[in-house]
């Protein structure tokens, strides 16, 4: 568990242990009931586990659960449109951040004494454990190791009905204007490997590098995913040029994909590797 994660749990178990100093001390009064979450990741997560009574806000691209997107709106999902002003508003007892996207908003949390809990997103692992720790915060333990075994399940049967001759190379476009892909560190690379697929610029370090033309008609993709939010159909990539003989085009193999469940570090991306694993067949 990393620091930031440690002094979430500290400062909140300090926070309520405060709060409830003079009362009673119940079951309920441990955990938060006011939570702020400002990903969709994060509100997914806290509704799949049964905690979703406990948020109070999300931000303004959640849209899955549909009780999810009955809830109040913070701002967007980056820091140029979240104010802490709107956050501490809704007077949270705890702040679902992403790391990076929200790090400027950690100093005034500490500062104004507000536990807050760091999703990173960075694997399915990951994914896994966040799970695991966000159960125990809202009192949701049960719940959680529920859906993170559901989801191991998924994951075996996806791993038993991979590719017996080897990974298949897939070839996940970002953008075309110009080119960018997904290197190792990103979570669709993770996401490729466990449908048991091989990223094609697997050996890139950066998150979504830019890459050339020449260089993805070179490493020969088997298969191409093409994100929905581009706009792109797939009859459109074969007729960029060269590409005709790129071995997806020529076997049929582009898809369009729902890129906004395909790269969500939430509970269905199991199901998205099942999915996956299926058109790597």
């Amino acid at each position: 568990m990393n620091k930031k994660r440690i002094f979430t749990l500290f400062l909140f178990i300090s926070l309520i242990s405060a709060l409830y100093a003079r009362k009673p001390k119940t079951a309920e009064s441990r955990y938060p009931k006011l939570i702020v979450a400002l990903s969709p990741s994060a509100a997914e997560i806290l509704f799949t586990i049964g905690a979703g009574d406990q948020v109070s806000a999300v931000s303004e691209f959640t849209d899955f659960p549909a009780e999810a997107k009955a809830k109040p709106v913070v701002g967007g999902f980056d820091g140029k449109t979240l104010s802490i002003e709107t956050i501490m508003s809704f007077k949270p007892d705890l702040v679902y951040l992403t790391e990076g996207m929200h790090n400027f908003l950690i100093s005034t949390l500490e500062s104004n004494g507000i536990a807050y809990y760091v999703s990173k997103g960075e694997s399915i692992a990951s994914v896994e454990k966040e799970i695991i720790e966000v159960g125990k915060i809202t009192g949701h333990e049960k719940e959680a190791a529920k859906v993170v075994d559901d989801m191991e399940k998924k994951l075996k049967k996806a791993a038993g009905a991979a590719n017996k001759d080897g990974p298949i190379k897939v070839y996940w476009e970002v953008w075309n204007a110009p080119y960018m892909s997904a290197g190792s560190t990103s979570f669709i690379n993770d996401v490729i490997k466990a449908a048991g697929g091989e990223n094609i610029f697997a050996d890139l370090s950066d998150a979504y590098p830019m890459v050339s033309e020449e260089t993805i008609i070179a490493r020969e993709p088997a298969v191409i995913l093409i994100p929905a939010s581009t706009g792109l159909e797939s009859s459109a990539v074969g007729l960029r040029n060269g590409w005709a003989d790129i071995p997806a085009v020529k076997g049929g193999r582009v898809f369009v994909v729902d890129d906004n469940v395909y790269t969500r570090p939430g509970p269905r991306v199991a199901d998205v590797v099942l999915e996956l694993s299926d058109l790597l067949k």
